[in-house]
């Protein structure tokens, strides 16, 4: 008996839901019931990879079945869409994308995510920056993103909660401007050329916020009262340890979470006046630079966090023990993980240190150097 078959449409849909779009198409085979579930699924994954990578048809062959699939698929769909990811290369043209990411928008899409390489290509569908069902959007986008001219990026999407942007070329963005009142997740990540770009960032229900990218040329952060992640890793060259990001710390002060790359800290501590982090619990440092001659560390920003309960950090990044104990650390800290730990007389110094000021900890880790 093939009970699985007498299942309602909506769960056999959900059990498709984890399959690629491509398999979740092949079930129609399998009998009269599962023939047309496909044109319910919620979820639409197109990859070209799985056409091309492992077919012994000439790639030109396997691009038509890709584009005979994607638009078959799009045509007989009869339901909404909660997820459209896309991802394709230069072989694929903008024609077709064009059409695939409007028939997402044109389906209420929710999470969009669109990794796609063009030569001949300098924007997206206008309609994509006016999809009000969007509420996450992810771009791996191989071109400069000409934005259409509304007042900020994305401000037509009213429903927005979660971008995430990366690879995104800021040659020719003198105001990269990102303004929404409910958006609560933003990651920038490897931008191109962005030393002359200003971030402007202006989200009150923003809540998480990570940056690995180059320091650009200026920061203008408002309304960030409810961050409470956020993740900073400056990608800088040696020569660069003099660039400004004041103001990006000073909005981010109110931070409960905050992880740092030794270079971001490098540059927190550069600040003319450290910020306090009054509202901080938590704090993890990653070392990836010599701090050899660096003359300020964790030591310093220990005194701006008077709130602080957990850290995690890698010993080279406390250059020197303070010669008053941080507040912090005598009332306040309960779990510490100290990494990169050897065996000599500096880094023994450092775990004596903190094992006698510690006045609330309880759960030290200590983690070995890797030989």
């Amino acid at each position: 008996v093939d009970r699985v078959s007498d299942l309602p449409d909506s769960i056999l849909c959900h059990i498709l839901s984890f399959l690629s779009t491509k398999d979740a198409v092949v079930t129609s085979i399998l009998s009269t019931k599962w023939r047309y579930l496909f044109t319910l699924l919620s979820n639409l994954d197109f990859d070209l990879g799985e056409f091309t990578s492992s077919d012994r048809r000439p790639k030109s062959s396997s691009i038509k079945i890709f584009l005979s699939f994607v638009g078959k698929m799009l045509f007989f769909h009869k339901t909404n869409v909660d997820k459209f990811r896309l991802k394709c290369g230069i072989r694929v043209d903008c024609c077709h994308v064009y059409g695939w990411i409007l028939a997402a928008v044109w389906r209420g899409v929710k999470h969009l995510d669109l990794n796609i390489s063009y030569t001949n290509v300098k924007t997206l569908p206008d309609a994509l920056f006016a999809c009000r069902t969007l509420v996450a959007l992810k771009l791996d986008i191989h071109f400069v993103l000409d934005v259409p001219k509304v007042k900020n990026l994305f401000s037509s999407c009213t429903n927005l909660e979660d971008v995430i942007i990366e690879k995104c070329n800021m040659e020719n963005i003198n105001n990269f401007n990102i303004s929404h009142h409910l958006l609560q997740s933003l990651t920038i990540l490897h931008s191109n050329d962005s030393s002359n770009c200003w971030l402007i960032i202006d989200s009150p229900n923003l809540a998480y916020f990570k940056f690995i990218d180059h320091v650009v040329g200026g920061y203008s952060l408002e309304n960030l009262q409810s961050i409470v992640s956020v993740d900073i890793h400056f990608i800088i060259e040696d020569d660069d340890l003099q660039a400004d990001a004041t103001a990006l710390f000073r909005e981010i002060s109110n931070v409960r979470s905050l992880l740092l790359s030794s270079t971001s800290l490098k540059l927190l501590l550069s600040c003319e006046s450290l910020p306090i982090f009054a509202s901080m619990v938590e704090l993890k440092l990653y070392c990836e630079h010599s701090y050899e001659y660096w003359e300020k560390g964790l030591e310093s920003l220990l005194t701006s966090s008077p709130e602080l309960e957990k850290l995690d950090f890698d010993q080279e990044v406390l250059i020197s023990l303070p010669g008053k104990v941080p507040s912090c650390l005598s009332f306040k800290l309960k779990v510490t993980e100290f990494s990169n730990f050897r065996d000599d007389k500096d880094c023994i110094e450092k775990v004596k240190y903190i094992l006698k000021h510690g006045g609330a900890l309880q759960k030290l880790t200590i983690r070995t150097a890797s030989m």
